[in-house]
């Protein structure tokens, strides 16, 4: 399954021929983190899946066009979920929703691990909430979806000295909120 997932130029060539299998490798690859990185940005689940699906669309339009010499495929991926979340605020700020509470609880699950796992999450969602935004994605994409400081530099059309200060004072903040709220993050 590993070999499956693993990038190479021959897949990106092979889905740009339209080969569907060699299409699914590459949302099989990339799905998750786009998924994590637009639900880190938009903060509502639902318009992360969905902005996830739409990014794929997208991906599928405008796939014949990527060319292998440029930013790198992951980097590309994620600079078409970058436009769209900022598309999905834009529409948000002229059409405000109000977001429905589903308290659902799954058998399956320890309850105290999970409620654990959920307040460290949630700690760390509203700690990356209140950084300022760049220092936020720069984080997110660096620490939460591995991204490397030229493919931050290359999602962000910014430089990778501007990128790595970014993360340092993104870092700092961070550490200091948590500090302040007593969270271990070790």
């Amino acid at each position: 399954m590993s070999e499956t997932l693993e990038i190479t130029n021959d897949v990106i060539l092979k889905a740009q021929q339209g080969d569907a299998a060699k299409i699914g490798v590459l949302f099989q690859r990339y799905h998750q983190s786009v998924f994590r990185y637009l639900y880190y940005r938009v903060n509502d689940l639902h318009a992360a899946e969905d902005l996830t699906s739409e990014v794929f669309i997208r991906m599928l339009h405008a796939l014949p066009d990527y060319r292998l010499q440029g930013v790198s495929f992951q980097a590309w991926l994620f600079q078409i979920a970058r436009n769209l979340s900022v598309d999905h605020f834009r529409r948000s700020a002229s059409h405000p929703s109000v977001e429905l509470q589903e308290n659902l609880v799954s058998g399956d699950l320890d309850p105290a691990a999970t409620a654990e796992n959920s307040l460290t999450s949630e700690s760390l969602r509203e700690a990356l909430a209140q950084l300022p935004s760049e220092q936020r994605e720069v984080v997110v994409l660096r620490f939460i979806l591995s991204l490397t400081i030229a493919e931050v530099a290359s999602v962000l059309n910014r430089s990778e000295d501007s990128v790595k200060g970014l993360q340092r004072r993104g870092l700092i903040a961070l550490r200091e909120r948590l500090d302040a709220w007593e969270i271990s993050y070790v």
